[in-house]
């Protein structure tokens, strides 16, 4: 059909989805007031782009603060999964857009250049099948994020055959205080604009003949283009009156009076409920409909079915309906003068069975806007649990927002301080650490009123925990500490926080307040850190375990598992691996994008720590794709679990690439793991600039240091430090050096003190110390750490002077892992897996005899391919095609049944590609001697390449590789060293 008075805006975008189609594509922006055709406009060139084969994709933005983030690109890339074709799917990695897809929900900052980048692949990927059309729909809608990622979709899919259309209100967006004015001005920039003005009179009257079925006067055509401007929408709604009898002069100026006109044709009943409906926001469900009408459910179905006749909403499926069109909605919901009488009725309807209808965030809305017809208590309830629902969720933002709400409408001093407590949590998650100081601040002058010390006690702990300094937090905490115990003795603050923090536990153990127990355990945990308190810390975690199922709360319930797999570690004790399975499964239990991101964290670390390196990278990987790289509060955590990554492998040109942005992070000690990094490649210098600026006022940081104290002592030869540090571990021998919450995995202690008890010349020691370290770290199952302790284990049996079990030969050449421990001439390095040592290793393990350069290229290849000269098919084989080929042809000329000569046809082309992969140019036989030349040329190289890296990392291995290995159609060790495989 026709578009009235759009023969110009039509064409427009049918010349832009033909060459789409035939080219490439870019982006259209149709803008317009409300009800001006925008919708019908581009539904007609997706209809024109389905036609001419393309795929077309769609997402509309919704008009609410809860909608979540990228809402239009959801609907996109879910409508994506649904129409690719299998084939089209497969050519899209489906990994990164999890979050979209529902699979791994999580909140995204603007920045998120890794989601952009993602969807923007996925589009030209399925483009190179067919045409890709993406319609956007309400743009003025949209979130800030959604804006950046159309931009980038249309700036990187240009040459592409990826069309991208957005509609939007331009009179809102161009208004000086909208806030997407901005980010609309670069898009503007690219796009080809159409913009959408009112009907002429003549068009007007055609509207209307069209909608009414009869053709109007002049005069009413005049008078209804006067008082709607040409609006279509305006226009059909006039029309819709006109042909129901209503006099010319009952015609309103707007939409909203039109469409007041139009609900008041239909029965009392159904207005009415439409009107709730608008309280519950463009989407509902009919039974949550049912409950706040306090109607049944068969009536409301009723009259739900008079609403759909008269197009005013849509049933989307599943019992839940949607307005036909927002204005609909804004017209019935601007038409209330007891709104928030109303929003309170739909919590009161909400309590119960049905609140699983509605999501936190909604109950939240309906909260806030019931201002005092809800109870501050009620309220501040529901907003806080909509808060944590989007922590859980990582929304770290949205969570703020909640809480600072809920701040806002607590009532009583209490109630203030404990939304204050979380919300200055959240803060320091979003890195807004200036806002949480404030905020703490608030909550102790609240808790300077009560004669109560508790509460203090418990702002006090929670500056201490966040402090970036002791000093910031030092005058609180005696402050605290003197309200809560008395007058402070002369110790440090960690000292005096730890005394606080038993002494609210213990006030909370007498109470029936499951949440203050939890955060009393909570902070006398964050106040044990540091080594040799593990056992103390296992004891509150099974507490907190035990409180949080009680009191069924998910989140501590989450977090203890967690940290009772790092204390188990700490202590050494193997059961740590069934604690982690547990943590896993929890977490894929309670299915919340934080808990799925710290199982992965989790067993990225165990990965690590058993030297399971790129099982380790690829689950910091999902952690990434499941929002770790958006939460900002991940970043620190993020980048030191990519360096204890690399750090074990050797891989020290991406370490240094990695140093700048822990430097310009906000990782607290940037030089300790410069100065381990150091130690690693042997720069013993660099490493002393480091550890002379030793700062341990954080003890998370703590067991870190001391390996790397004990480690420099030991490169340096350092006997002072090696003394000092002894003493320092000696205490806690059979234990483990576990800092960050369990982020870094220092291996057994009596590794550490193995290495300066051999500075000091304690052979003895050294070498029970270094025994025990190997079977801690295989009963643990690290072998990078059992490697470690069997290496510096022979060092103190040399230095005592005592022969080294089984020893032949200095050499090494062992792959442990993805990593390989090189031994020569006393020099042994650590270097990650490469093809070219593997060739290496081939030839080392057979000295004095010629390996085909094809078995090194293809081991598995067949004795033949690996000489060369024999043809791929000889002449019977290619004989046997041909017969068979030509049966082929002839059961597919005779073949009555379509399924039949489908089959036989794909029997046919399968052959043909057979026959393809065995030919070389212009059908000549292809001989498996050419396979030779290549196994020559990339064995060689690769070889080369290897030995040119260990140049840097041990050149006398390198040396006396490049005298003793001769590579080529062969290749052959031929020096005398006996390497230990």
């Amino acid at each position: 059909m026709r578009l009235i008075g759009r023969d110009h805006s039509a064409g427009v975008l049918r010349a832009e989805v033909e060459r789409a189609a035939g080219s490439h594509g870019g982006l259209v922006l149709v803008a317009g007031e409300a009800g001006i055709g925008k919708t019908t406009l581009v539904t007609g060139a997706a209809e024109q782009a389905r036609r001419v084969g393309a795929l077309v994709l769609g997402g509309a933005c919704w008009d609410s603060d809860s909608a979540p983030g990228y809402w239009p690109w959801v609907q996109v890339v879910r409508a994506l999964r649904r129409a690719a074709t299998v084939q089209e799917w497969e050519s899209v990695d489906p990994g990164p857009l999890a979050v979209l897809l529902g699979e791994a929900p999580a909140e995204h900052t603007p920045e998120s250049f890794p989601l952009y980048d993602a969807v923007t692949t996925a589009l030209v990927a399925v483009s190179q099948h067919r045409p890709v059309v993406v319609v956007l729909e309400d743009l003025h809608w949209a979130d800030p994020a959604s804006l950046k990622l159309l931009e980038f979709a249309a700036q990187h899919t240009w040459f592409e055959r990826v069309l991208l259309v957005g509609t939007y209100r331009d009179n809102e967006v161009e208004a000086g205080d909208h806030p997407l004015r901005p980010l609309m001005t670069p898009l503007l920039s690219r796009a080809a604009t159409v913009a959408l003005a009112g009907l002429s009179p003549v068009e007007v009257g055609e509207l209307m003949a069209r909608t009414a079925g009869r053709e109007p006067e002049p005069g009413l055509v005049a008078e209804v283009h006067l008082r709607t401007g040409g609006n279509p929408f305006f226009v059909e709604q006039t029309a819709r009156l006109w042909h129901g009898g209503a006099p010319v002069t009952a015609i309103a100026p707007g939409v909203r009076d039109a469409l007041r006109r139009r609900l008041s044709l239909l029965p009392a009943q159904v207005g009415e409920l439409l009107t709730t409906a608008a309280v519950l926001g463009h989407e509902f469900h009919r039974k949550v409909l049912a409950a706040t009408a306090s109607l049944p459910v068969p009536a409301v179905d009723r009259l739900l079915d008079q609403a759909a006749q008269a197009r005013l909403v849509l049933g989307l499926g599943g019992g839940r309906f949607s307005f036909a069109h927002d204005l609909v909605r804004e017209t019935l919901y601007g038409s209330l003068s007891d709104v928030d009488a109303r929003h309170a009725a739909v919590v009161r309807a909400l309590d119960g069975d049905l609140a699983d209808q509605v999501a936190p965030v909604e109950l939240a809305r309906h909260a806030h806007l019931a201002g005092d017809r809800l109870t501050a208590d009620r309220a501040v309830d529901l907003i806080v649990a909509a808060a944590r629902d989007a922590s859980r969720r990582m929304a770290v933002e949205e969570a703020a927002g909640h809480y600072r709400r809920a701040l806002e409408r607590a009532e009583g001093v209490r109630r203030r301080i404990a939304v204050a407590l979380e919300l200055g949590n959240e803060l320091y998650h979003c890195a807004e650490p200036a806002e949480a100081r404030r905020v703490f601040h608030g909550a102790a002058g609240w808790a300077r009123e009560l004669a109560d010390p508790t509460p203090f006690a418990f702002v006090a702990l929670a500056v201490y925990r966040f402090a970036e300094e002791e000093g910031r937090a030092a005058a609180l905490v005696r402050e605290a500490y003197a309200r809560l115990v008395g007058p402070p003795p002369d110790a440090p603050p960690e000292v005096l926080a730890r005394e606080i923090s038993l002494h609210a536990t213990e006030m909370a153990r007498g109470g029936d307040d499951d949440d203050a127990l939890a955060s009393g355990l909570w902070a006398v945990h964050d106040t044990t850190l540091g080594i040799g308190n593990a056992e103390q810390r296992l004891a509150l975690i099974d507490e907190l375990l035990t409180v949080s199922r009680r009191s069924g709360d998910h989140t501590v319930e989450h977090f203890a598992t967690s940290f009772r797999w790092v204390a188990l570690v700490e202590l050494g004790d193997p059961r740590y691996v069934d604690q982690v399975h547990a943590f896993v499964a929890l977490s894929e239990r309670l299915g919340m994008s934080r808990f799925n991101f710290s199982a992965a964290i989790d067993q990225s670390i165990i990965a690590v720590m058993q030297g399971r390196f790129a099982e380790a990278e690829a689950l910091l990987a999902k952690a990434i794709e499941l929002g770790a790289s958006r939460h900002i509060g991940f970043r620190m955590m993020y980048l030191h679990l990519r360096w204890a990554l690399l750090l074990p492998q050797g891989r020290f040109a991406e370490l240094d690439e990695l140093a700048p942005e822990i430097l310009a992070s906000n990782y607290s000690v940037p030089g300790l793991p410069a100065g381990i990094a150091a130690l690693e490649r042997g720069d013993v210098a660099t490493a002393r600039v480091h550890v002379e600026q030793d700062d341990r006022s954080q003890p998370y940081f703590e067991p870190l240091w001391l390996r790397f104290r004990a480690q420099f002592a030991h490169a340096a030869g350092d006997r002072e430090l090696a003394a000092r540090v002894r003493e320092e571990l000696a205490p806690h021998r059979g234990k483990w050096l576990v800092s960050l919450y369990g982020c870094d995995v220092s291996g057994p202690v009596d590794l550490w003190l193995g290495l300066v008890d051999l500075v000091l010349g304690r052979c003895d020691e050294a070498v029970a110390e270094l025994t025990a370290a190997r079977l801690s770290a295989e009963r643990m199952r690290a072998r990078p750490w059992a490697a470690r302790a069997r290496q510096h284990l022979e060092e103190a049996l040399r230095a005592r002077g005592t022969p080294v079990r089984g020893e032949r030969t200095t050499c090494e050449f062992r792959r442990d892992g993805e990593v390989w421990a090189l031994s020569y001439d006393g020099v042994t390095v650590r270097v990650p897996d490469s093809k070219g040592l593997r060739d290496l290793h081939v030839l080392l393990g057979s000295p004095g005899e010629p390996v085909a350069a094809a078995a090194l290229l293809a081991p598995e290849a067949v004795a033949s391919a690996r000489l060369g000269g024999d043809p791929v098919l000889d002449d019977e084989a290619k004989s046997r095609y041909r017969r068979r080929l030509a049966q082929l042809d002839d059961e597919i000329d005779r073949a009555s049944d379509d399924d039949r000569a489908a089959a036989l046809d794909r029997e046919r082309a399968a052959l043909l590609d057979e026959l393809r992969a065995a030919a070389g140019l212009a059908g000549r036989t292809r001989r498996l001697g050419d396979e030779a030349e290549r196994a020559r040329k990339t064995v060689t190289a690769r070889i080369r390449d290897t030995l040119r890296k260990l140049d840097e990392r041990h050149p006398g291995l390198a040396a006396h590789l490049r005298e003793t290995v001769s590579t080529g159609a062969t290749c052959v060790y031929s020096g005398q060293e006996s390497f230990r495989l």
